[in-house]
């Protein structure tokens, strides 16, 4: 099974977000992407940063330290890890100065507020755009400071997968067609989780070989929303 597909026009929407921060700038060039998980957030990163060339990703880990962020960014941004600080600080400078883009910090639910001050920082020193993308919890970091929030352009709200997403999905990963039944089976069966759409077609199409079948069927969906969690 071979995907790369984001649901429910998530990525479109990331899309015009990037590029608004890309081409309008007002000072104001922080932005905030959340949802639940499984819901595309970091799939829609992915397919950003191999699209557009103005664009760069960073992952943000628990362990990271102040100087590991710095550090990660520069990595992003200029292709290099150096070993001070503020080495790190001036890569940072020099490509954003050489080269306008959007920096997507992903997992930035688990920062602390010293680490999404750090990102506040380059915002207003160097003008970085930064979009941050996480889980709700984010937004109540946020929250707790003023000077976090008021800088926030926009905050994108990813949906939930939707019948449409599964039968589109179904159609270009694995070249099947479900009746809008299927369809609906299979969404409620995700609750929205878009890794549960695609744990769920894998089984499917596991299911298909060793049966021999060549098309859906109220009994294969019916063994693939069999809860066996």
């Amino acid at each position: 099974m071979k995907w790369s597909f984001v649901p429910n026009g998530n990525y479109q929407r990331v899309e015009e977000l990037v590029n608004e921060l890309l081409t309008e700038s007002s000072g104001i060039e922080l932005a905030a992407a959340v949802a639940p998980y499984g819901r595309g957030k970091s799939t829609a990163a992915a397919r950003i940063i191999t699209m557009n060339p103005c664009t760069v990703y960073t992952y943000f880990e628990p362990r990271f330290s102040l100087a590991g962020l710095i550090r990660e960014i520069a990595f992003s941004i200029g292709s290099t890890r150096p070993q001070s600080t503020q080495a790190s600080v001036e890569v940072i400078k020099r490509e954003i100065s050489n080269k306008r883009r959007v920096v997507l910090v992903d997992e930035a639910d688990q920062m602390s507020l010293k680490h999404l001050n750090q990102l506040r920082a380059f915002h207003d020193l160097y003008g970085i755009p930064i979009v941050l993308i996480g889980e709700d919890a984010l937004l109540s970091k946020l929250d707790r400071e003023g000077r976090l929030m008021s800088r926030v352009r926009k905050v994108l709200k990813f949906q939930p997968v939707t019948q449409a997403d599964v039968t589109i999905f179904y159609k270009q990963s694995l070249g099947l067609s479900l009746t809008p039944e299927h369809a609906t089976a299979l969404q409620r069966h995700s609750r929205g989780d878009f890794r549960r759409v695609i744990v769920d077609a894998a089984k499917a199409e596991r299911l298909m070989k060793i049966n021999g079948l060549k098309a859906v069927n109220d009994s294969l969906v019916h063994e693939v929303c069999k809860d066996e969690r």
